[in-house]
């Protein structure tokens, strides 16, 4: 019997977690299959009854659900409890089973640039259940001497700093508005600057979460966790100023290899699985 494996979302048509898995299963010759799913916040706990009904055996969960999902699980992993955001669900005996993978994910894009990042300033964009991924991965692997959390609402921003100073007591870690003016100062002072928001994927792709004069600078290492299109605005604009940047396409491999291994136990052909989605992207045919 075929197995049943979907990502969650809305929206969801961009997403490439089909091809991406679908293309594995092939490579491997598992008679699975992946699909996307679009659900609407409303409609999540309905939906996982669903998925229960059609004996699913795995999920991958995305924007606006990550952090929703939480309550409606049987068990949630350490790591993705700490963290406080599910993107991972294994259909088990004992009921869903909640993962983070988002964290592997960011540790193995950042891992390159550990020396650039110990010790640094750090600003985070968003503070989402991206976001959470991201701030913990920094303050328990690269150990920066500050973090800056800044958000559209800073409520939000403040909310995941205050979880935060629980993880370090060596960082010095704050909260504000992605409208605040000293942001650009913080970007200006920063070894790291990551996007964790929404804002400049497919189709808004002429968006971005900061404006074209920020003072991006070489040195710098700056990464978005957005993978359609493959080169965002934001990352164009770090890229014109001199900094080294790092597409979200290398985050969403790796997340979705540590999935691909929760659900299956084996390993997915990771470099074959990047050209096919790098080919993708680069001819816009997400």
């Amino acid at each position: 019997m075929m197995k049943q494996f979907g990502v969650i979302g809305h929206p969801i048509a961009h997403s490439l977690s089909p091809l991406m898995h679908n293309t594995a299963f092939a490579l491997l010759g598992l008679d699975c299959t992946y699909q996307a799913c679009d659900v609407p916040g409303g409609a999540l706990a309905d939906a996982l009854e669903g998925f229960k009904c059609e004996e699913f055996v795995g999920l991958n969960v995305t924007i606006p659900h990550k952090e929703a999902v939480l309550d409606l699980l049987d068990e949630v992993d350490p790591e993705a409890g700490a963290i406080g955001a599910v993107n991972t669900i294994a259909f088990q005996v004992g009921g869903l089973i909640g993962h983070n993978t988002d964290a592997y994910g960011v540790l193995k894009s950042l891992e390159p640039y550990r020396d650039q990042i110990v010790g640094g300033t750090a600003l985070l964009l968003g503070a989402g259940g991206s976001a959470r991924a991201v701030s913990y991965v920094l303050l328990t692997h690269f150990f920066p001497s500050e973090l800056v959390i800044a958000n559209r609402s800073e409520q939000r921003a403040q909310d995941l700093a205050a979880q935060c100073k629980a993880l370090s007591a060596n960082t010095t870690i704050n909260a504000m508005s992605l409208a605040d003016s000293k942001v650009r100062q913080i970007i200006e002072r920063s070894s790291l600057v990551i996007n964790a928001t929404s804002v400049g994927m497919t189709p808004s792709v002429d968006e971005s979460p900061i404006h074209d004069d920020v003072p991006f600078h070489t040195g710098q290492i700056v990464m978005d966790l957005i993978y359609t299109p493959l080169e965002t605005n934001f990352l164009k604009i770090a890229s014109g100023r001199g900094a080294r940047t790092i597409s979200g396409l290398e985050m969403f491999l790796y997340q979705g290899a540590r999935s691909f291994e929760i659900w299956t136990g084996q390993q997915m052909p990771v470099d074959r699985i990047r050209s096919v989605l790098a080919q993708r992207l680069k001819t816009n045919r997400v």
